[in-house]
């Protein structure tokens, strides 16, 4: 399938190459911002195991590969669409977690919206993509 070359496209292409950077890191490395996102969902649970941060990062790194290959092949069925739901979801419940949760507007308000931002323009974007398929 041949597709046109757009700005949806290259904001497809840059979520997949993200999410594939992340999910890769978040397997690999145990001190990620995922695997922290992880062991405090964990701890919010009362669950003090290491399981979360990678099937999130697996997933992730699903995703990316998912959105990768659907700028080039057609994806069956609503595997993709469920996808960048699921991980919509968890993008924003992590931004919550994050930014609300656990430090609202710490160190000082300029730092946090610096770093609230880029994760809203990730939010916003998976949402784009999603609505596009």
């Amino acid at each position: 399938m041949k597709r046109e070359i757009n700005a949806m496209f290259f904001l497809q292409l840059s979520l997949a190459l993200m999410f594939l950077a992340i999910g890769i890191v978040g397997i690999t490395n145990y001190n990620s911002d995922l695997s922290q996102f992880g062991r405090s969902v964990g701890k919010v649970f009362g669950k003090s195991n290491d399981l979360f941060p990678i099937v999130f990062a697996v997933i992730q790194l699903v995703a990316g590969a998912l959105l990768a290959l659907s700028l080039f092949i057609d994806i069956p069925g609503r595997i993709l669409p469920i996808s960048l739901l699921i991980i919509f979801i968890f993008w924003a419940i992590s931004i919550a977690m994050t930014f609300v949760l656990d430090n609202l507007f710490e160190p000082n308000f300029l730092v946090w919206l610096s770093q609230l931002s880029p994760q809203l323009v990730i939010l916003t974007a998976l949402w784009i993509v999603f609505r596009a398929e």
